[in-house]
């Protein structure tokens, strides 16, 4: 397994995804990245428990900017995205939602294929963040 932090595996994952995009397409991840780091470090962040909170409250003493993204690897980010595509998350834009649900699905599959989670061990967030990316799409918001 892969101990690359959540940044990392970010850019990488933005970086490969958006290649050939047409250039609102571009921008329209843009959006979701923003809002995907926006989330792991507000709400994702006040979610995690025992060690893992406490290592990231102890960052905060000393580095306040993106700590989740720094500190916390695939795992932690892996089991982020269900509630990432949960309706207080969902983007008011109806594209900008779309390309939400795609990216997290998408993202879910690429930690999988890359090998950066264990895929037994990390199946129930998977199978979360399906149902979850089913869920967003049959939303009455969109």
């Amino acid at each position: 397994m892969d101990p690359t932090n959540a940044d990392t595996i970010l850019r990488r994952f933005f970086a490969v995804s958006g290649h050939t995009r047409h250039p609102e397409s571009l921008l329209r991840y843009e959006r979701v990245q923003s809002h995907l780091r926006g989330y792991l470090e507000g709400v994702a962040a006040a979610r995690l428990e025992g060690p893992a909170r406490d290592l990231l409250d102890l960052e905060r003493q000393f580095d306040a900017e993106a700590p989740y993204a720094r500190l916390l690897g695939a795992r932690e980010l892996l089991h982020a995205l269900p509630e990432f595509l949960a309706v207080p998350q969902l983007l008011p834009d109806f594209h900008d939602r779309l390309a939400q649900i795609s990216v997290a699905s998408r993202l879910a599959q690429w930690l999988c294929s890359r090998r950066l989670v264990q895929r037994e061990d990390s199946w129930d967030d998977v199978v979360l963040t399906r149902a979850a990316a089913e869920q967003a799409r049959r939303s009455p918001a969109l």
